[in-house]
């Protein structure tokens, strides 16, 4: 069933490959959690990723991050998903990878989820409303767009 790109993702059983993203929020470490849980008792592979966006144009602003601050955020990043895929060790997950990647984080977990074949997306959630989410952008908002992935939201 792996190698078929089109294979049906309805059943829980078919879920050999979790893709859990995250920032180190708080949100995120639930999401890593919940994801742990599920991996366990479903003897999945799961991959971490943290997604570093050092520059960034939109419709509002551009900006690029001296390489100072860029290698600044790997580190924080390269940490994160270290802790993580440790925390996921640690409550009996075998088989972990962790990633860190460079670009919009979106756009990053959408690649990633469809590159590593992953049967499930877990990510954490802020939950904002309105203005909030309006100037702030949704993260998940845009994963549930742009990937055929089933999105387990975490909150």
């Amino acid at each position: 069933m792996k190698g078929n790109a089109k294979r049906d993702r309805t059943s829980i059983d078919d879920i050999d490959v979790i893709l859990v993203p995250t920032d180190g929020s708080k949100c995120s470490e639930k999401a890593v959690g919940f994801a742990g849980s599920l991996a366990k008792k479903l003897s999945a592979k799961v991959h971490v990723v943290f997604a570093s966006e050092t520059n960034y144009a939109g419709p509002w602003y551009y900006y690029v991050l001296d390489d100072v601050v860029a290698d600044k955020i790997h580190r924080k990043g390269q940490a994160i998903v270290d802790e993580a895929s440790a925390d996921l060790r640690a409550v009996g997950v075998e088989d972990v990878e962790g990633h860190l990647e460079d670009g919009h984080p979106g756009e990053v977990i959408a690649e990633m989820a469809k590159k590593l074949d992953a049967d499930l997306i877990v990510m954490g959630t802020h939950g904002r409303r309105g203005l909030e989410r309006a100037l702030m952008g949704s993260v998940a908002r845009e994963v549930a767009n742009t990937t055929p992935i089933p999105l387990l939201l975490v909150r």
